[in-house]
C-alpha cells in the first residue's frame, strides 16, 4: 500500500512539474550564476511584400542574479542589420534584439544573427527566415503604359470612362469642355 502512494505521489509531483508553462525557451547560461533565456529562437515572416519593413524583435530576459553584457551581436550577411542594447541588463530584466532584413531581394531566405554574451563561450544563434514576394505589375500598364484612364462627367445621371494619352491629358479635357 505505501509503494502504491509513493508512486502515486511521485507521478503526481512529476506531472506538476512539466505542467508548468515556460514563457520562455533556449537557456544559454553565461556562467553559474548568470542565465539568459530567449523566448524564440526563430522568427518566421511568412510572405511578405517586396520593400516592406521586415523587422523581427527578439525578447530574451536575464534570470540570473547578476547583471548581464551582450559583447555582440553578428549578422551572417550584409542584407541584416542587428540592433542590441549595448548596456548591462539588470537582473530579472527582459530586453530585446532587433533584426531587419532587407526586402528588397525577392525570394526566399534564411537568416542568422550570433549573439555573443560576456562569460558564454559560444554564441546563442537567432535565425529569420520568410519569402520576399516579387513586385506586381497591373496588366493595364503592360498593355497600354503611355494611357490612363479618367471618368468624365457628362451629365448628373452618366459618367463615361475614356483614355487618354498621359502626355495629352490637359489637351483632350479641354477639347472636352469646348464641346
Amino acid at each position: 500500500m505505501k509503494t502504491r502512494f509513493l508512486l502515486f505521489a511521485f507521478i503526481f509531483c512529476s506531472s506538476l512539474s512539466f505542467a508548468q508553462k515556460q514563457e520562455f525557451e533556449s537557456p544559454a547560461k553565461t556562467s553559474k550564476q548568470s542565465t539568459v533565456l530567449f523566448k524564440n529562437l526563430v522568427y518566421d515572416f511568412g510572405k511578405i511584400k517586396h520593400q516592406s519593413e521586415a523587422k523581427a524583435v527578439f525578447v530574451f530576459k536575464n534570470i540570473s542574479k547578476q547583471p548581464v553584457k551582450l559583447t555582440n551581436v553578428q549578422t551572417s550577411c550584409g542584407c541584416t542589420a542587428a540592433d542590441w542594447p549595448r548596456e548591462e541588463i539588470a537582473k530579472r530584466k527582459k530586453q530585446k534584439i532587433s533584426i531587419i532584413y532587407d526586402s528588397r531581394i525577392v525570394g526566399k531566405f534564411q537568416k542568422y544573427a550570433y549573439v555573443y554574451v560576456q562569460g558564454l563561450s559560444e554564441p546563442i544563434q537567432l535565425q529569420i527566415k520568410g519569402e520576399v514576394l516579387p513586385l506586381e505589375i497591373e496588366k493595364q500598364e503592360i498593355a497600354e503604359p503611355n494611357k490612363a484612364e479618367k471618368k468624365i462627367k457628362i451629365s448628373d445621371d452618366k459618367t463615361v470612362k475614356k483614355e487618354f494619352e498621359n502626355q495629352n491629358i490637359e489637351k483632350q479635357k479641354n477639347k472636352i469642355n469646348n464641346n
